[in-house]
């Protein structure tokens, strides 16, 4: 099934419909670009939030953003730009996105993708619509550039995936109503700060590592990408627990991950699969937003697996 006879099956708003096909073009003129062009990869410069940045990152950015300048949409607020940009003010719905996550990885060709959130103004203004909760989004989703292009989408009526047909230049339905795995034995987090971690968190991997001689009762793997959109696409596929936790590192005290970028669309789309995200206190859609660029930690995956990190002390 193609994405055009999904949509108008699945949604009957055919203004967020227009949406999504235009994160489709936008998503297909990325991935060519990065399989085609040859961009000069260890140039860098840093975007309005601190973090390095590519050519790419700002080509996909510039991407989306003309694409996305469409009577449906109100508003775009990027990773890569300082604030929000403005668009038709009769508008309905709001653009946030990461153009280009896991950007760091293109020289070692792993995986990345752009992420992004659909929120409507419901008749708010756009300077206040902008702050509502992760639980108001409209649909999120993200894409993978990978071996293949992949699409994970939520209309909060579950979580489907999709992958583009090169032939014909479309997305076409890969599966429906994707259900995280239950019980896993998979874990990913980034070992290499486990000194700055706090306790509760050191001990959920300690019991991790110690596998079947340990109080879990079974061996773990351990997988860490480094994209996002590389860590959850395994997570829908073969369940596990994925962890970007707070620490003692004082720029980290309030997490590193993009509460409105990032974390609000996965956090949805684990939850329209049935499974869990938080921030280690509260769920992720329930949070409170003061400032677009807002960062927070982020746990999700299957939800068994994250309860019981939750429960550890």
């Amino acid at each position: 099934m193609k994405i055009l006879s999904f949509l108008n099956e699945f949604s009957k708003d055919q203004n967020l419909n227009n949406i999504i096909l235009k994160l489709c073009s936008s998503a297909i003129k990325i991935s060519k670009s990065i399989h085609d062009d040859d961009y000069e990869i260890e140039k860098t410069s840093l975007n309005e939030d601190g973090d390095v940045q590519k050519p790419l990152d700002i080509f996909s950015d510039k991407t989306l953003l003309d694409k996305l300048r469409i009577p449906e949409v109100a508003a775009y607020c990027s990773e890569e730009q300082k604030g929000i940009v403005n668009l038709d003010e009769n508008g309905n719905f709001i653009v946030l996105t990461d153009p280009l996550d896991g950007s760091s990885n293109i020289e070692a060709n792993v995986s990345i993708g752009t992420i992004f959130s659909i929120i409507p103004k419901n008749g708010k203004s756009v300077n206040e619509a902008i702050f509502q909760n992760g639980n108001k989004q409209a649909c999120a989703g993200f894409f993978v550039f990978g071996p293949r292009t992949t699409l994970f989408l939520t209309y909060k009526n579950g979580t489907h995936s999709f992958f583009l047909n090169n032939k014909s230049n479309t997305f076409e339905l890969l599966q429906k109503n994707i259900s995280i795995p239950e019980y896993t034995s998979e874990y990913a987090i980034n070992s290499s700060y486990r000194r700055f971690w706090h306790k509760n968190v050191l001990n959920y991997i300690e019991n991790c590592l110690k596998g079947k001689d340990g109080p879990r009762k079974k061996d773990f793997n351990m997988r860490w990408v480094g994209s996002l959109v590389a860590d959850a696409s395994r997570i829908f596929t073969r369940g596990g627990i994925f962890l970007y936790p707070d620490d003692k590192r004082k720029k980290n005290k309030d997490g590193r991950l993009r509460l409105t970028y990032e974390a609000n669309p996965i956090s949805l789309l684990v939850e329209q699969a049935g499974g869990k995200a938080t921030n280690g206190k509260e769920d992720i859609l329930n949070l409170t937003i003061n400032d677009i660029h807002q960062r927070t930690p982020l746990i999700f995956g299957s939800k068994e697996e994250v309860d019981t990190f939750l429960n550890t002390e």
